[in-house]
């Protein structure tokens, strides 16, 4: 059906209202600004608009993201973008990529870059208001504008090659990982996939250290980077022929490791000349106690908001074990591996 929906939780500000108006203006939606009027909605278009005060607290949210969160296809085969204007600096980016971890996790897809936040100060859309000659206000009418035409015309991807090609990181070791050996009940039930991957060993990937814009956007231009080595020879390429990127994450204190981290920032380079709106990102989280949340939330804010990557729904396996082959024996786990190869096989195939 693809109907569009206006999700609004909670109190909106003027902004927001004329965000709406602007964005929405000539389209036919549903508004949604209760939880009494929330219920599931399958195959939709879902602009998901926020409002956050200086507390960062938005209570009717909680309340909408608990009853989304209760069914894993509240949005089975939906499709969704996410405004959040905040009355600080603080807040919006990080309540911006939870509301994109809960919809996802109850079955919404994401485009690449899927939200736009206005900061108190707008001062986060300074460079987009430069390099389109708009005033601060403009940029965030006109970015609104195109995060919701981008959704209403998103249509799913599919390759192009006669096997779809799945890019796969990791940095762990093969004979305690955890991690790898989930992976390995994955990739047992992959069909029609030729599977890449490439082990970022210790010390073969430095990690960027900013360089000036020209600079980058110099090396970019010819798919390098200035430091060169696995990144350049290996990486990039693989990035650039894949469909989808899945990475291979334990939790390392609440965070992914220093080796994919280094990779993720170094992909800047190569970003500068071409998006990633039309390739795919999964993991697959492994955590020894708890926090895999915090680590998919990692992968959202850098690899899906800011470096376009798209999002299938339920884009994480996310697990908990601590000795070495635990994962092994956690209940119905290889049946689990089994259907997250499928979400895998049906996106790409």
């Amino acid at each position: 059906m693809n109907d569009l929906y206006l999700i609004c939780p909670g109190k909106m500000s003027d902004l927001q209202r004329e965000i709406h108006a602007v964005s929405l203006k000539d389209k036919k939606y549903k508004t949604i600004d209760t939880l009494e009027k929330l219920d599931k909605i399958n195959d939709g278009k879902i602009v998901f608009s926020v409002y956050i005060d200086k507390s960062g607290i938005n209570i009717p949210l909680m309340e909408m993201l608990k009853k989304i969160s209760a069914d894993m296809d509240f949005f089975k085969g939906s499709s969704a973008v996410v405004l959040i204007h905040g009355d600080s600096e603080l807040f919006t980016k990080s309540i911006g990529r939870r509301i994109i971890f809960y919809l996802n996790q109850s079955g919404a897809s994401f485009i690449g870059r899927p939200m736009l936040e206005v900061t108190g100060s707008m001062k986060n859309l300074v460079h987009i208001a430069m390099a389109e000659n708009l005033s601060l206000k403009e940029a965030c009418l006109k970015s609104s504008t195109d995060l919701v035409n981008r959704l209403v015309q998103n249509k799913p991807v599919k390759s192009g090659n006669e096997q779809p090609e799945l890019l796969v990181l990791h940095s762990s070791n093969w004979r305690t990982s955890n991690t790898l050996m989930l992976w390995k009940e994955v990739k047992s039930n992959l069909k029609g996939i030729h599977v890449n991957e490439i082990h970022i060993e210790n010390g073969s990937v430095r990690d960027c250290i900013g360089c000036p814009f020209k600079t980058c956007s110099h090396y970019g231009q010819q798919e390098r980077c200035y430091y060169g080595g696995i990144m350049v020879e290996d990486v990039y390429p693989a990035v650039l022929s894949c469909d989808a990127l899945l990475l291979l994450c334990p939790n390392y204190n609440d965070s992914i490791s220093a080796n994919l981290s280094a990779v993720i920032n170094r992909l800047t380079a190569l970003f500068r000349k071409t998006q990633f709106y039309d390739k795919y990102l999964f993991s697959i989280i492994v955590s020894g106690h708890s926090g895999s949340d915090i680590l998919a939330e990692q992968l959202i804010s850098a690899l899906n908001i800011n470096k376009t990557f798209r999002l299938p729904p339920g884009f994480s396996m996310m697990e908990t074990a601590n000795d070495p082959g635990a994962v092994l024996e956690i209940e119905n786990i290889r049946t689990r591996a089994k259907d997250f190869a499928e979400k895998i096989n049906e996106t790409l195939t």
